[in-house]
C-alpha cells in the first residue's frame, strides 16, 4: 500500500502475526525461523517499504546486504557479524541501528526480536561494490547535534527555536540517510512534506496536523511515517527529539 497520509505504527497491528512469512532453506544456514511482516507503506518503483517484523531464532546466509535498512528493536537484541573480519556487533532493544547495502554481513538471532523497519531497495540501483559504511551504524544519545542552517523540513512560524541533527548514515546515492533530530518548543506553516520520512519518537512529543485538521500526537516511543508531499503542519509544545531516516526522491 502507498497511501499517501501520515501513517502511525503500532508494534502490534491488527493482524499481525497471523500469516507467517513464506521463507526457503536458502534463506538460512540454520533451520527455518517462524518471520512475520505487516507493511505500513509500500512503494514498488522506489523500492521502499515501512512496517513492522519479527523472527525467532535464526542464521541467515551470508552475503552483501541486498538493501538499506533503518531499524528501530522494540524487543530482543540483533547481532551481525562481519564477514571479513568475524567481528560481531550487537544491537540492542530501545535502540535503532541501520544495515547499509552492500554490507557484507551475516544476521545472528537468538531468542525472539520484534522491529520496525524502513527499507531502501530502488530496483533500479545496483548493490554497490563497496558500502557506504563497513558495519552496522547505532545512532547514539552523545552524538555530537550539529545547527540547522535552516528549519527544513518544516517552515517556522513566529520565533525560529534552536534545531539540530546528526546524520549518522547517508548512502552511496545521497538519496537515502538516517540520523538524530532535536529541537525546541515550535510551530511550523502548513506545507506539503519535501520527502518521504520515518520518526521514532526519543523523548519529548510532537504534533501533526494533517490538511483536514486532524490531529495526530507522538509522544515518546510512538513511530510515525510522513510520505513525500502530504500536506500538515507541525508543532512541538517542549524539547523534541526523534530518530530519522530520509528517502529523498
Amino acid at each position: 500500500m502507498s497511501v499517501k497520509k501520515i501513517i502511525r505504527l503500532s508494534a502490534a497491528p491488527e493482524g499481525f502475526g497471523q500469516s507467517p512469512d513464506e521463507l526457503t532453506s536458502d534463506m538460512f544456514i540454520s533451520k527455518l525461523p517462524v518471520q512475520h511482516s505487516y507493511e505500513y507503506y509500500e512503494d514498488e518503483a522506489l523500492g521502499l517499504y515501512v512496517g513492522v517484523w519479527d523472527t525467532t531464532d535464526m542464521i541467515e546466509t551470508a552475503g552483501p546486504y541486498p538493501c538499506d535498512e533503518f531499524m528501530c528493536l522494540l524487543e530482543g537484541e540483533a547481532v551481525i557479524k562481519n564477514i571479513k573480519t568475524g567481528e560481531k556487533e550487537t544491537a540492542k532493544a530501545g535502540e535503532a541501528f541501520l544495515i547499509p547495502k552492500g554490507y557484507d554481513c551475516q544476521w545472528h538471532q537468538t531468542g525472539y526480536l520484534r522491529k520496525f523497519y524502513v527499507i531502501s531497495e530502488n530496483p533500479n540501483e545496483p548493490v554497490p561494490k563497496k558500502p557506504a559504511f563497513e558495519g552496522i551504524i547505532i545512532p547514539h544519545a552523545d552524538d555530537p547535534l550539529d545547527q540547522l542552517a535552516t528549519a527544513e523540513p518544516f517552515l517556522i512560524k513566529g520565533r525560529t527555536p534552536s534545531q539540530k541533527q546528526h546524520i549518522c548514515y547517508q548512502d552511496t546515492t545521497g538519496k537515502f540517510l538516517s540520523g538524530t533530530w532535536e529541537s525546541d518548543s515550535f510551530e511550523s506553516e502548513s506545507r506539503p512534506f519535501p520527502h518521504h520520512e520515518f520518526a521514532y519518537v526519543k523523548s519529548g512529543a510532537l504534533s501533526l496536523l494533517d490538511e483536514k485538521g486532524e490531529e495526530h500526537m507522538f509522544i515518546t516511543g510512538d513511530a510515525f511515517f510522513i510520505p513525500e508531499n502530504v500536506v500538515c503542519s507541525a508543532h512541538a509544545s517542549e524539547k523534541v527529539r526523534l530518530l530519522f531516516a530520509v528517502l529523498k526522491t
